[in-house]
């Protein structure tokens, strides 16, 4: 198994149905915070994840944090 799916919280709900890597909410973790740590933006946690409430993270909710294609640019 994927060590990211992996949680003190049992087997991800979400293992099949996330296009990236799943974030248990820790005590203190914001939106902001889950976005700085994954190099995401916010607005892309909130479109992959509509089906949580967001505006009240829980210890142990699942996110689905979308990881796409790193653009790459000449130097």
């Amino acid at each position: 198994m994927n060590p990211y799916f992996k949680s003190k919280y049992g087997e991800s709900h979400m293992l099949h149905s996330c296009p990236g890597v799943i974030h248990v909410v820790k005590q203190g973790d914001t939106l902001y915070k889950i976005s700085q740590y994954h190099h995401v933006s916010v607005t892309d946690i909130l479109l992959a994840n509509p089906y949580v409430n967001v505006y009240n993270l829980q210890i142990g909710d699942e996110l689905c944090i979308p990881v796409g294609k790193k653009i790459m640019r000449d130097k």
